[in-house]
This record gives C-alpha cells, sequence and structure tokens, in this order.
C-alpha cells in the first residue's frame, strides 16, 4: 500500500501468455518462410532449365570458353 492508503497499481498482476495463439503465431511464420525459400530455389532451377551451361576449359595459354 501507498502512503495515502490506496493500493499500489501493477499493469502486470493481470497478465497472462496465451501460448497457444503465440504457436499458431510461430508455425505461421515457418511455414511461409520454409514456401517462400522453396519458391526461390524452384524459381532459380526454372529460370536456367533452358539456357545450355558454359564449360570453362583451361588451356596451356589460358581460359576458353
Amino acid at each position: 500500500m501507498s502512503a495515502a492508503g490506496a493500493p499500489e497499481y501493477d499493469p502486470d498482476a493481470e497478465f497472462v501468455y496465451d501460448y497457444q495463439t503465440l504457436r499458431i503465431g510461430g508455425l505461421t511464420f515457418v511455414a511461409v518462410i520454409m514456401i517462400l525459400s522453396v519458391l526461390l530455389l524452384a524459381s532459380n532451377k526454372i529460370r536456367q532449365c533452358g539456357k545450355p551451361r558454359v564449360s570453362v576449359l583451361i588451356s596451356d595459354n589460358g581460359i576458353q570458353r
């Protein structure tokens, strides 16, 4: 109690973690990151699918393509 006789206000007294919402939010975040990473890897392979690869041969007089 304070000097005036009124109880002190504690803003954290009724704070309770909502673990279900926290869990769902975390799983959603992980799912979005995984989907984006798979799309990024797949798009890189799709973009290079029709292009011929350049082979680099090293000879005595330098690099030839």
